[in-house]
């Protein structure tokens, strides 16, 4: 349904203090914990966790100081591009349980700093899935569909109200996660006059330096930068993009031209709606005073102005309906190779779009699991060959595409070809292997995939080993970090966790459980 931005915001907000303490906990500490489904296998899951009220580091004084176990958070590393890592983190689960129990339990003061009164900015990331027709219980959405409703909620939001307006700036904050101050977290939740007073400066009873604290150690000690990926990190970024938001705020009432402009914001990507060009240039320079404030600054090669309509949707959308108006029930080979083909040119015109990833959404039975493309003995390889094309073009989409190539082999039409597709990806691995720390992504992947469907066996090399954290627990079915944290399991045998779900039913943010 679509709503006016603060409209929007005021039902998030309604939402989000509707959730108990018990919910939020249990949710951040399993569903939560890991970064989204792509970047990790399913066997990477949390069965075992402390009950609300375990708190391992505890605070000592009249101040409550508290004393963490210094940790480094375990790095997954993602190629974002031929030459850029995006590094995921897991955060030590001690840390991650007692940060996570502090924001549960002090969950309206979170909510006050969120949807402050003051702030005219109006978020579109609320970091926990919220259920609309079921107030004060948490949603279902994995978080990687969280992002694709959430973008398309803005964009409905922002043409309903569009209309008012002449000009749309696009712009986000760079380097955002590795960039955050840690002491910043305390200013966005009590102010910076009064976190700065010498009896606060280390006053563990204020939220904000507990959880300033409790980042630091889960990050070798580290002010600046917290992980990417658990949900505590986003609830954080959260907190001070929204002092950010008031600041700007602020300025744009004190000038005189808060009625002059609407912004909406994802994540750390803001997007101005101006009546005027002044209007929308001034807000973008207040947007980078506020963000000053924060050790923080705008990307500028980001940065774009727009004459609307134009840049108010996703241009690859429209080009993809295009080319593909209706999901189909089956493409034979002619009609999905002109899709993928199109599907490439799109990807080209517009770079990093998620074009890849809906048409691989298409290709697949939601109910079923099952392939919608006919395949025979002379098509198989080309299909298979095509969807790999893709996965090189998009490296987040290669979990998908092995998620489709084990639905094949789990058919009966594709277990005939088992031997033919092991034998690809036997060749595949040895090729990455031999730079495995900068392919360790895909490594991992390909590792759990042989497993998970029992292929071993067909491999011509029986002797692999690996060096890498994430694979090493896949391979040996053994994690060897966070070892000191018995009170959680963090991770499952890949044969217990493969008859419970496939590829495609862990990867389906479209279509979640």
């Amino acid at each position: 349904m679509s709503r006016n931005p603060q409209e929007h915001f005021q039902r998030t907000k309604e939402l989000a203090e509707a959730l108990t303490k018990s919910d939020i906990y249990d949710w951040l500490l399993t569903k939560g914990y890991f970064p989204e489904a792509y970047v990790l296998p399913p066997c990477f899951e949390v069965t075992k966790h402390p009950q609300l009220g375990k708190v391992y580091f505890k605070p000592k004084g009249k101040n409550k100081k508290i004393e963490p176990k210094i940790y480094e958070f375990q790095q997954v590393h993602f190629p974002k591009t031929d030459l850029t890592d995006r590094i995921f983190g897991i955060i030590a689960p001690t840390i991650h349980s007692d940060i996570a129990f502090k924001i549960a339990d002090e969950w309206d003061t979170i909510t006050s700093c969120l949807f402050h009164q003051d702030n005219k900015v109006c978020s579109y990331s609320f970091p926990i899935p919220l259920d609309d027709k079921n107030i004060g219980k948490i949603g279902k959405l994995r978080s990687g569909r969280m992002i694709y409703e959430w973008i398309e909620m803005a964009e409905n939001d922002s043409a309903s109200i569009a209309f008012k307006y002449k000009y749309l700036i696009k712009t986000d904050v760079k380097i955002f996660y590795p960039s955050i101050y840690t002491h910043s977290i305390p200013w966005a939740l009590h102010g910076k006059e009064t976190i700065r007073k010498k009896e606060n400066r280390n006053n563990h009873s204020f939220l904000g330096n507990c959880l300033d604290k409790l980042f630091q150690s889960a990050n070798d000690g580290c002010t600046n930068g917290i992980p990417i990926g658990p949900v505590v990190s986003d609830i954080v970024s959260e907190i001070i993009l929204s002092g950010i938001d008031r600041k700007l705020s602020t300025s744009l009432i004190t000038e005189g031209i808060i009625n002059d402009v609407a912004i909406v914001r994802f994540k750390d990507d803001y997007r101005i709606l101006a009546k005027t060009e002044s209007s929308g240039r001034s807000t973008l320079k207040f947007l980078q005073s506020a963000l000053k404030e924060y050790r923080l600054e705008l990307h500028d090669g980001k940065t774009e102005f727009h004459s609307l309509p134009n840049g108010l949707f996703r241009n690859w959308r429209s080009e993809y309906y295009n080319i593909n108006p209706e999901t189909k029930k089956n493409y034979d080979y002619e009609g999905f190779k002109e899709v993928c083909l199109s599907v490439i040119k799109i990807d080209k015109n517009n770079p990093g779009c998620g074009v890849i990833d809906r048409f691989l959404a298409d290709l697949v039975n939601r109910k079923n699991y099952s392939i919608c493309v006919k395949l025979d003995k002379k098509s198989l390889p080309k299909v298979i060959s095509l969807l790999l094309m893709l996965a090189n073009l998009r490296i987040k989409s290669f979990p998908k595409i092995l998620g489709i190539i084990e639905a094949i082999l789990q058919s009966n039409f594709g277990k005939i070809y088992t031997d033919s597709i092991v034998e690809h990806l036997e060749e595949f691995l040895a090729e990455l292997k031999t730079r495995e720390i900068e392919n360790s992504y895909l490594i991992s992947w390909i590792v759990y995939f042989i497993k998970s469907n029992k292929l071993e066996d067909k491999l011509k090399d029986k002797t692999h080993s690996f060096e890498n954290p994430i694979v090493k627990a896949i391979h040996e079915d053994t994690l060897t970090f966070f070892d000191d944290c018995s009170d959680f399991k963090i991770f499952s045998d890949v044969a217990t966790v493969s008859k419970n779900i496939t590829l495609l039913k862990h990867l389906d943010v479209f279509n979640p459980q």
